[in-house]
């Protein structure tokens, strides 16, 4: 046992460096930056914070608590498929790591996640190195470490499920030498579908490069001297064939997950698309040299910036030393020649930048498809270096002359990411690399150890910079905001174990929901249907491609939606005189907060981020607090699913106008009269003018500075005649950035994303009171829109619930993927309306028998029903889910039987690879 250990060392130390020094360099870097567990903060931050934690967690919870999630949830928005969402997020074979970590440690699980994901970056680079070039030694663990912690890697590791693509793209490679050198495909196909299951998006970019490298190791295979030219070209035509098959094997063996993601995308990403072509180019070439500098990098870079290329001094300089390698085929170095300037138009003429990148250019994360770029230059460096003899003297004058010419155009170029050390740092490196090549033929038995130790240098450094100008979310403000919220919602959950949608005024991010684990309306994920943002746009909240929130509700709203229970933050603005000794505290919910060890219970001066300002809260009844939170229960939520007239049919939801959109939403679920109005527009008693003059037409009003450098406002005031809700309406074109809002004197919480005509609360139970609304200019002009005050009608709109709530569905069962109930339907209604997004996985029985589905303001689903008592099931199953399953068996099937047929067939080498060198 210790001589087969002894000996796994003895023969493996080379891949053990691949995997160990990334890691430890990581390790290291994790520490100086206090990340999580070795300090107080944690990688959470941009995308990492606000989407993919809460995912890891519902992850778990699907293992866990209820697999059906795995199909469909409600906690994503209102309701949604999740097999698209499972596939861009959270397929990698990798996250089972989240299984062995508890909820309240996610964020350690991630630190660990993603410093695995690193080191097998390095450690597959290196498999690749040495099964197909002959690889070995500490050349080959200096190359994998410039791989493994290249830029990219670096810069987009917050991005964790698109590391996989980093570590398989090396394994698909390998998978191509065996298919060119061996005809065997097996390994190209397993790893091709296992990178399409682990992440489809990154994958597309990974197979549009594998049409150009397959062409490039094709053109550089020398043939057997025996073959005729009909002979090569039968090969080669054969060979291009395997590639075909093999690659339709690999897409097929996932199809049981690409199918009913393409169906998903349909309806979510891929709607998006704008199939309009941009022929102009992003910046002048040249200053894509300046993310060639180590630590080119800085947080303006992720949402716009250059590509990121930095492969470290060795690989950079090999690869630029491949060309005039003469040992390699000049066919081969004009495809690879070819192929760079096709890979450097891309990342540079915006139609092709956008045909990388799925027909859609990114948001933030620019030229994501680089990193084969990267993996590109890093193998023909190494192919290069293997059988390079050394730099001659010619090579060697305009390798100091390219990277002092390089070093002064950076400079010259002033970008603020790059400072002059930066440059004279990576002008270092590349001159000791390039003295180093120059010995090289001396054969020098430390050169590879002093190569290797330059590399680590060199790319551990690059990596401190690059970590180092990016800020990080506190863990412990991460852990304390979790703590509350998980312990809030178990305490609403015991309370009631019905079916039901919960709120909040303030966030962490836009998936708190997932993270906790229970049905809301705020979402935000690159696979959100588009239908239902649209619904809600146009009713007045926060929207844009892929996210709602729920920051602008209405009694109405909330009511429709089934917003049975919310959470405030300690807000005196919602407690109503009369309540103040009325609040029933939950001594449930208080033991399990004060049960909590004060170890736990960290960071005491966490302050939540807050959503929005809702007066309307005052209509509804607390009935448990927190130190930190109120919980409130809305007496006018609506079920799921609920009787309504027909009418609603015919209520398009294209208007501009929210307000009437709710309006028109109410009437046409009750049948009532459009003679009632629900909402009364009003004028605002008195207007304000500080420092301004004014212009207005029906719908604009323009406010100007009449004095610059001082205040300057416009205050709205009126005096509610009703205890009623009074709402406004403000378009789109009011930004944070443009005037700051005030309540009463005090400042209104907006969220500052949208899009759409937004409504805002300004009052409810506050007759007689006089209420002013504030707009201060931080701009020399302020335009308002739409601007229009509104009451609701309290009578008309309890009328109205209370007609739609005695027909509300009565839930006995409900999961994720079925629910099941009884409904009472009234002789003046004709439709079973729900707050169940439309979708084509959605069937429906009444009574046992199928039934047809209606789809309502082009995105709720609806059955139309006839009066009397009634069972109701639905039933959810992800559309193209069972096809593709097919198909991936159909798949399996006949990759098994090529490859049983290769095995068989005896293999003739007529082709020489590096491998057999």
């Amino acid at each position: 046992m210790q001589f087969s250990i002894k000996s796994f060392f003895y023969k493996q130390w080379p891949l053990l460096l691949a995997f160990f020094i990334p890691l430890l360099i990581m390790s290291g870097i994790y520490i100086i930056q206090g990340v999580y567990p070795f300090g107080n903060g944690s990688l959470m931050t941009v995308d990492l914070g606000q989407q993919y934690v809460d995912f890891f967690s519902y992850y778990r919870q699907t293992f866990f608590e209820d697999p059906s999630s795995f199909y469909y949830s409600f906690s994503k928005a209102i309701g949604g498929d999740m097999v698209g969402l499972w596939a861009y997020y959270l397929t990698s074979p990798f996250n089972l790591l989240f299984l062995l970590f508890p909820h309240n440690q996610v964020s350690l699980a991630i630190t660990c996640l993603t410093l695995l994901k690193i080191s097998l970056t390095g450690l597959s680079f290196g498999w690749l190195l040495r099964k197909a070039f002959n690889g070995d030694g500490f050349i080959l663990a200096a190359f994998s470490i410039s791989y493994a912690l290249m830029s990219y890697t670096i810069v987009n590791q917050l991005n964790v499920m698109w590391l996989d693509g980093l570590i398989f793209l090396p394994l698909i490679a390998l998978g191509v030498e065996q298919l060119l050198f061996q005809k065997k495909g097996l390994t190209y196909s397993l790893f091709l579908a296992l990178a399409l299951f682990s992440n489809y998006y990154i994958s597309y970019m990974i197979c549009l490069f594998l049409i150009g490298y397959f062409l490039f190791r094709l053109t550089g295979m020398s043939y057997s001297h025996s073959l005729s030219f009909k002979e090569k070209v039968k090969e080669n035509f054969q060979l291009i064939g395997l590639f075909l098959w093999h690659s339709l094997l690999g897409a097929g063996l996932s199809a049981i997950l690409l199918l009913p993601t393409f169906h998903s995308l349909l309806g979510s990403k891929a709607s998006y698309t704008k199939l309009v072509f941009d022929w102009e180019l992003a910046f002048p070439f040249h200053e894509m040299l300046s993310k060639l500098m180590i630590g080119a990098f800085n947080f303006d870079q992720m949402p716009t910036g250059y590509p990121n290329l930095f492969i470290g001094s060795l690989a950079l300089v090999s690869f630029g030393c491949y060309f005039s390698n003469r040992a390699f085929p000049f066919r081969e170095r004009i495809t690879a020649l070819l192929l760079m300037i096709l890979y450097v138009v891309s990342m540079n003429l915006k139609a092709f930048n956008m045909v990388w990148h799925a027909m859609q250019y990114p948001i933030w994360y620019p030229y994501r498809f680089s990193f084969v770029v990267c993996f590109f230059m890093i193998l023909n460096g190494y192919r290069s270096f293997m059988k390079m003899e050394g730099l001659r003297p010619l090579e060697t004058f305009f390798s100091v002359i390219l990277v002092t010419v390089i070093g002064i155009s950076v400079y010259q170029g002033n970008y603020d990411f790059v400072y002059p050390e930066q440059i004279i740092l990576t002008i270092v490196f590349s001159l000791l690399i390039i003295f180093l090549l120059i010995v090289k033929p001396q054969q020098y038995r430390w050169l590879a150890l002093i190569l290797f130790l330059i590399t680590a240098v060199e790319m551990g450094t690059n990596a401190q910079i690059d970590l180092s100008r990016l800020s990080y979310v506190k863990q412990d403000s991460f852990s304390t905001y979790q703590k509350e919220l998980d312990t809030t919602i178990a305490a609403i959950q015991k309370k009631d174990a019905g079916f039901y949608r919960i709120e909040k005024t303030f966030l962490r991010s836009k998936n708190d929901s997932f993270q906790a684990d229970f049905p809301s309306v705020s979402h935000f994920s690159s696979t959100f249907e588009k239908e239902i943002p649209q619904l809600f746009g146009r009713l007045g909240f926060p929207v844009g491609d892929g996210f709602i929130a729920y920051a602008n509700g209405t009694l109405v709203t909330d009511a429709l939606f089934g917003i049975k229970y919310y959470i405030s933050e300690q807000n005196e603005l919602y407690r109503l005189p009369e309540r103040k000794d009325e609040l029933l505290k939950d001594a449930s919910l208080l033991k399990q907060i004060e049960a909590l060890p004060a170890a736990e219970m960290v960071d005491p001066a966490f302050q939540l981020s807050l959503m929005q300002t809702k007066p309307d809260l005052r209509a509804y009844q607390p009935f448990a607090e927190t130190s930190r939170t109120v919980l409130y229960q809305n007496p006018y939520a609506l079920p799921l699913a609920f009787g309504s007239n027909k009418a609603v049919l015919d209520v398009a939801a294209e208007s501009s106008q929210p307000i009437q959109l709710q309006e028109e939403l109410l009437r046409g679920l009750t049948g009532i009269s459009s003679q009632t109005e629900l909402f009364v527009p009003l004028d605002f008693a008195s207007t304000v003018y500080q420092n301004v003059s004014v212009s207005q037409t029906s719908q604009r009003q323009m406010y100007t500075k009449q004095i610059s450098n001082e205040e300057a406002s416009v205050t709205f005031q009126f005096k509610p005649e009703t205890n009623g809700a009074y709402y406004v309406t403000l378009g789109p074109n009011v930004k944070e950035e443009d005037t700051a809002i005030y309540l009463n004197g005090l400042p209104f919480t907006q969220y500052p994303t949208y899009r759409d005509v937004l409504v805002l609360n300004l009052a409810n139970v506050n007759k007689g009171d006089t209420i002013t609304i504030k707009f201060s200019l931080k701009k020399s002009t302020l335009l308002l829109e739409d601007m229009q005050l509104y009451q609701l009608d309290q009578t008309a709109f309890t009328s109205a619930i209370d007609q739609l709530q005695q027909s509300g569905m009565d839930i006995t069962e409900h999961s994720n993927v079925r629910i099941k109930g009884k409904v009472t339907i009234q002789e003046d209604q004709q439709l079973l309306f729900t707050s169940i997004p439309y979708s084509q996985g959605w069937t429906v029985k009444i009574d046992g028998i199928p039934a047809k589905t209606e789809k309502t303001v082009d995105s709720l689903l609806a059955v139309p029903i006839k009066s009397g008592t009634h069972t109701v099931t639905f039933q959810y199953r992800t559309p193209w889910f069972k096809e593709g399953m097919i198909l991936s068996l159909i798949s399996a099937l006949l990759l098994l039987i090529t490859h049983l047929a290769v095995l068989k067939t005896k293999n003739y080498h007529l082709f020489k690879g590096e491998q057999n060198d």
